[in-house]
């Protein structure tokens, strides 16, 4: 039996966790990371060839930690403009990055350039320590620390830290052990995710399709491609996944329309259901939830792992400010600062996730009627827009040090929030 020490530990090695180490490193905080599948390896779901879609604000936040300019930029499509449609009817709304005034509206970005970039900044970093392929069977939480019980190559590894930082995504097993109290939303959904090729130049442009099944959201990609992530009846899943590529590209055409040109090739199709989970909350002592592992929200509009990115900046700047005031990181009023923080942008995103899937997914004709026009109205209004971009790029509300773009740095808790430039 091997023993460790540290400050922090993170379980789970993905984009949140990474992204967690890497927003402290260049503090002298002890880190370790603790991820189940081998480290590089293409099994790791979070780096798998699958895209994510970034979000203006999430870009900024990369930006401060150093990690945007080592993505290789054959792997970043940005988005110029957005174009939002209920299928059947007559309501629409463009969004477009002159209406916010930035570059881009947000960027798909390949799941595995991204981790490759998180991941060659861990491996610089002296202060990490990557244990991995590594399981933690068993958290025990006393006064003054947190102890892990693990199993690293086949042998009992004992890790004692100040902070456990549980970043082990939606089906964390973790939560559950610690009695984390949830509540699931199962919308009765399952995506469909794949690469598509157009027929027409997507010209940086997103769409998403409000369809009686759900949304049926196009992303551009480079190459001509765009990636597809289409929202369908789970009891649909079976038929769509197992139909020969032209059958399906015919169905999903049906869908979406021609706005696109004629559909030619798909790639590899993947699936998982979808549900709005959320924790009652997300600290106990030594012990906070980040990500996917506190809350995770429907597709629609591309929120869930902006959103996780926001928790991570957020949880650094309050502990870097704890560590540098002398607190003790893991000690429950320091993550209470950081929970008290994070409640109304958790709350807000979960809220508009879900009523638009309940608004959109409704066929009561007053509904239906209600939402056209909603649409409508602001395709017109400048100031409607406006707020629906500060909310989907990630910049309505409080923002944070690296949403800033300020390195973070020794600051005193002020009793209402992190001090702040």
């Amino acid at each position: 039996m091997t023993k460790k020490q540290y400050d922090l530990v993170i379980v789970g090695g993905g984009m949140a966790g990474a992204s967690m180490a890497c927003a402290l490193a260049e503090t002298d905080l002890r880190i370790a990371i603790i991820e189940a599948v081998p480290w590089r390896s293409d099994q790791q779901p979070s780096y798998d060839v699958r895209t994510i879609s970034l979000s203006h604000g999430s870009r900024l936040i990369y930006e401060s930690m150093g990690i945007w300019p080592q993505i290789s930029s054959q792997a970043i499509c940005p988005i110029h403009s957005i174009h939002i449609s209920d299928r059947g009817h007559p309501g629409l709304t463009h969004l477009d990055r002159k209406d916010a005034g930035v570059e881009a509206l947000g960027y798909v970005i390949e799941n595995r350039a991204l981790g490759a970039a998180l991941m060659n900044s861990l491996e610089k970093n002296e202060h990490v320590d990557v244990i991995s392929p590594a399981t933690v069977d068993k958290i025990d939480v006393a006064e003054d620390l947190a102890v892990l019980t693990c199993t690293a190559d086949g042998e009992e590894l004992i890790v004692q830290a100040k902070l456990v930082v549980i970043a082990d995504g939606g089906r964390s097993g973790l939560r559950e052990k610690l009695n984390f109290q949830t509540s699931v939303d199962d919308y009765q959904q399952t995506a469909i995710v794949c690469n598509v090729s157009p027929g027409k130049p997507h010209h940086h442009r997103a769409y998403e399709r409000f369809t009686p099944s759900g949304p049926l959201a196009m992303l551009p990609m480079n190459d001509s491609r765009c990636w597809c992530v289409w929202a369908v009846e789970s009891g649909d899943v079976d038929e769509l996944l197992s139909l020969p590529e032209p059958q399906f590209l015919e169905k999903l055409q049906q869908e979406f329309g021609d706005r696109l040109g004629r559909f030619s090739r798909a790639g590899e199709r993947y699936a998982y259901p979808l549900a709005r989970d959320r924790v009652e909350e997300t600290i106990s002592s030594r012990v906070v939830l980040v990500g996917n592992a506190a809350h995770t929200v429907h597709p629609v509009a591309a929120q869930g792992f902006n959103l996780g990115l926001r928790d991570v900046t957020w949880l650094a700047e309050v502990l870097v400010a704890a560590h540098s005031d002398s607190e003790d990181i893991g000690a429950l009023e320091v993550l209470q600062r950081y929970e008290d923080i994070r409640a109304k942008d958790t709350q807000r995103v979960t809220a508009f996730t879900h009523g638009m899937i309940q608004l959109f997914t409704s066929k009561l004709a007053p509904v239906i009627a209600g939402r056209n026009a909603g649409l409508l109205l602001t395709d017109m209004v400048p100031e409607l827009k406006h707020i629906l971009l500060k909310r989907t790029m990630g910049l309505s509300g409080r923002q944070s040090r690296l949403a800033r773009g300020l390195k973070l740095k020794q600051a005193e808790w002020t009793g209402q929030g992190v001090a702040s430039d």
